[in-house]
């Protein structure tokens, strides 16, 4: 089975350290200094808010698991940093997309909800099978699936398709793949 993500703005107090998309992040203090200027905070989930729902055990259950997009990369548009952090993190970084051409009004926090859903459902998901898949050959196990208009984010809305996470070799999270797929 896979996760459903559904997304909804942040409002009001709430728990900085909440599995969420974009803005201010809560990062170890030995990664603050870690990103250069063309690096964004993508997606923070706080993995046991998902233990019960990650059936086949493809996660660590405890600390965190972070998305950042690196902006600037000769080859694709994005290039995929996928960290995991074993514990609690100690510092929200405020602003943290601020920094980034044409990112900087991604400043909002979008609070995630998890719900068991169906290996091909469409919109925002970890695990499964992609949604929108056209090629013969099998593709490589799905980490996250993210459907930019499934969420009222704003964020890359401009891409008619899919944003495609792939599990790598690296049990540490190393070699994670993306694939930005166009309908």
């Amino acid at each position: 089975m896979a996760i459903k993500l559904t997304v909804k703005k942040a409002k009001g107090k709430y728990d900085q350290g909440r599995s969420k998309f974009l803005g201010n992040p809560v990062l170890p203090e030995k990664w603050i200094n870690a990103f250069d200027g063309s690096v964004i905070f993508f997606l923070q989930i706080r993995l046991e808010e998902i233990k019960d729902l990650d059936k086949e055990n493809l996660l660590p259950h405890e600390g965190y698991l972070y998305f950042f997009l690196d902006t600037i990369d000769s080859e694709y548009s994005l290039k995929p940093i996928v960290k995991y952090y074993k514990g609690e993190p100690e510092c929200v970084v405020n602003g943290f997309n601020e920094v980034v051409d044409d990112y900087e009004q991604y400043v909002d926090d979008y609070l995630v909800e998890f719900s068991e859903c169906d290996d091909y459902e469409e919109g925002i998901k970890l695990f499964g099978k992609p949604n929108d898949w056209n090629y013969a050959e099998e593709p490589d196990k799905l980490l996250l699936q993210f459907d930019p208009l499934a969420s009222d984010m704003g964020i890359f809305s401009q891409l008619d398709g899919l944003i495609y996470f792939f599990f790598g070799k690296d049990p540490k999270f190393k070699d994670v793949k993306l694939l930005e797929e166009i309908s």
